[in-house]
């Protein structure tokens, strides 16, 4: 009788601790999609969503969820990238030899290009609203689909836009370039800026 007692408690041992690690592996085979999902929803949350580029570099931007790493050095010249809370920085300070960087961005609302800097999207960015800055020699051949685009044009600056919105509010000068053959707009508002004015604002 002994014997058959601690058998049975044997078995209920044994049971027990085939519903737990049973839970245990249910928990672990749902919690990873889980956690995924958890950590994109946080990573567009605090990723950063301003891009600062400057200097002699050729960006190209790639809206990527998913991907784990900020950026790629395509090129041997050296380029300094990187990211707080508020913006990711690309700069490179060779005259002489250009810098060739691929960028993975989530959602972004604004983009400032300055310098020799040249920047253009590998995909379509898909976001609510775009900033687009550019100032002194900087070029960029961006193609989005936003509600609304702003788009800031100084010095001699040169812009190439791909793709829609629903409101394009342009700010230029006579000196800067803005080729909009391959973008369409539902509503578009435009303030032109002389040399004069510009120094005024600036």
């Amino acid at each position: 009788m002994k014997q058959k007692t601690t058998s049975l408690f044997a078995i209920g041992i044994l049971a027990l601790a085939t519903m737990i690690t049973t839970t245990i592996n249910a928990k672990e085979a749902v919690n990873p999609i889980a956690a995924t999902y958890k950590h994109r929803n946080v990573y567009e949350q605090q990723a950063p969503k301003k891009v600062i580029i400057s200097g002699n570099v050729e960006v190209t931007l790639v809206q990527d969820y998913e991907s784990k790493k900020l950026f790629s050095n395509d090129g041997t010249v050296k380029a300094r990238v990187y990211s707080d809370d508020n913006a990711i920085y690309v700069s490179a300070k060779k005259t002489n030899e250009t810098a060739k960087i691929t960028l993975y961005v989530a959602n972004i609302y604004r983009i400032d290009i300055s310098g020799n800097a040249v920047v253009n999207t590998k995909n379509t960015l898909n976001t609510q609203h775009l900033q687009l800055i550019l100032q002194d020699s900087a070029k960029a051949d961006i193609s989005s689909k936003t509600e609304s685009l702003f788009t800031k044009l100084s010095n001699e600056s040169d812009l190439k836009l791909n793709g829609a919105t629903g409101l394009h509010a342009i700010s230029t000068n006579e000196l800067a370039t803005l080729n909009t053959k391959n973008f369409r707009a539902l509503k578009t508002e435009v303030e032109k800026r002389n040399s004069t004015d510009y120094a005024k604002v600036k």
